[in-house]
């Protein structure tokens, strides 16, 4: 790679793409992220990137920051939006601190508003503390749990159907399960419509990443009209003095009702050889720990998950729908996208939903950040509020603008990218 980047300022970014861009942008993030990615994976991951939507910020000519973005649809309350899917984001450890990052990420944002597609950027945070500064604000959680395994995990009590069967399936044959999954995607914020290549990656089962687990298996919960549920998870066998240890890996479960999901964990807490359940990734509002005979035998793990941040703040909050009428003046502030600035009128009125600029006086006020945590409906803007990060106005605004923005389900991502 011997080009010079244009494009003005001490670390200037430009897009990159070819074949010795890819290699060099794959030894940027190796060292960025202090880790070497297999070579079996290297191709895998290249099929992923899409043209024109890789970046890097150069010293001369040696790239020393990068980051890309993927097209995706998201499911916000009541609507699937445009999305750009923020990823790969690393700088090299010689260039910290000396605004390569910020030099990226505002570059990043002005060229997704000036694709015009997607209103709204994602991600998931290598560490919570860095996007913060560039707009993005914490919209979803999820939790994490190891449950002791045991045939009486779940109550006796948890909705069953004796329509209902268990089948093992190829683990790699994600058509048997993309129906469900587009089903629950299409109710529950924060998930992504995975298309082949996504659907590809999220059964991929890499032999040499395995670290000792199983081949990844899939299991489905059906009925005579078809599948209703599926978990794909993996085993690991270990041996302590006397007995087995093993742990049984999720990867991820989807169900459409409640029977599904619970003979699902049913099957997963009762196999044998294991002691333990790892589930890595559960809704908030999964009714998994409600479910437990004993509570006490899950180690719940509370993750922060989904980042968002509006890139064209009307275009996103006409996009999505609201659980009850408001008319709230927000005060935005946005250092990154000057666009964003102002205050926005949003009335939402017999179904119909406005967002303009105004001159009247704020009701709330806040920066883009928090608008990107509520946006999902996951964050409650009270909270923000308490935590002194929203600004009441006008006395009231805070209840009736979290009444509108709140979303049941809770929103989930079970996509990481």
């Amino acid at each position: 790679m011997t080009k010079a980047p244009s494009g003005p300022g001490p670390f200037p970014v430009r897009t990159i793409g070819g074949d010795d861009d890819w290699a060099a942008f794959l030894e940027t993030d190796s060292i960025a992220f202090g880790m070497t990615v297999p070579d079996e994976l290297n191709e895998l991951e290249r099929e992923m990137f899409e043209a024109g939507r890789s970046i890097a910020a150069f010293d001369g000519a040696t790239p020393v920051g990068i980051a890309t973005a993927y097209s995706f649809d998201l499911s916000v309350p009541g609507a699937v939006v445009p999305a750009a899917g923020i990823s790969w984001v690393g700088v090299l450890p010689t260039h910290r601190r000396r605004g390569v990052l910020r030099a990226l990420m505002t570059h990043q944002l002005h060229e997704i508003r000036e694709r015009g597609r997607e209103p709204l950027a994602i991600l998931w945070a290598s560490e919570p503390m860095i996007y913060g500064r560039f707009g993005y604000g914490l919209a979803s959680r999820a939790y994490a749990l190891d449950v002791s395994r045991s045939p009486g995990a779940l109550r006796a009590d948890v909705p069953t159907d004796p329509a209902l069967r268990l089948r093992l399936v190829p683990a790699d044959d994600w058509k048997i399960t993309a129906e469900v999954y587009a089903q629950v995607a299409a109710q529950r914020p924060g998930m992504l419509v995975r298309d082949d290549r996504w659907w590809r990656k999220a059964v991929r089962d890499v032999p040499s990443m395995r670290e000792g687990r199983s081949a990844l298996r899939c299991v489905v919960a059906e009925d005579d009209s078809g599948v209703r549920g599926y978990a794909r998870y993996a085993t690991k066998q270990d041996w302590g003095p006397g007995q087995p240890k093993g742990t049984v890996i999720v990867r991820e479960v989807a169900a459409l009702d409640g029977p599904a999901r619970a003979l699902l964990y049913r099957f997963l807490f009762d196999q044998d050889l294991m002691s333990q359940v790892d589930v890595w990734n559960v809704a908030v509002d999964d009714p998994l720990l409600f479910w437990l005979e004993n509570v006490r035998s899950a180690t719940p793990r509370w993750l922060d998950a989904l980042y968002v941040r509006l890139i064209d703040v009307p275009a996103a909050l006409k996009a999505r729908t609201y659980t009850a009428p408001v008319d709230v003046v927000l005060d935005v502030t946005d250092s990154l996208c000057p666009w964003n600035e102002g205050r926005w009128h949003l009335l939402v009125r017999d179904g119909e939903v406005s967002c303009v600029a105004t001159d009247r006086s704020a009701d709330l006020s806040m920066s883009v950040t928090e608008l990107g945590a509520v946006y999902l409906g996951g964050t409650a803007i009270s909270d923000l509020a308490m935590a002194g990060r929203i600004t009441e106005h006008t006395p009231g605004a805070v209840t009736s603008a979290g009444i509108a923005f709140r979303s049941s389900p809770a929103p989930w991502c079970p996509v990481i990218f």
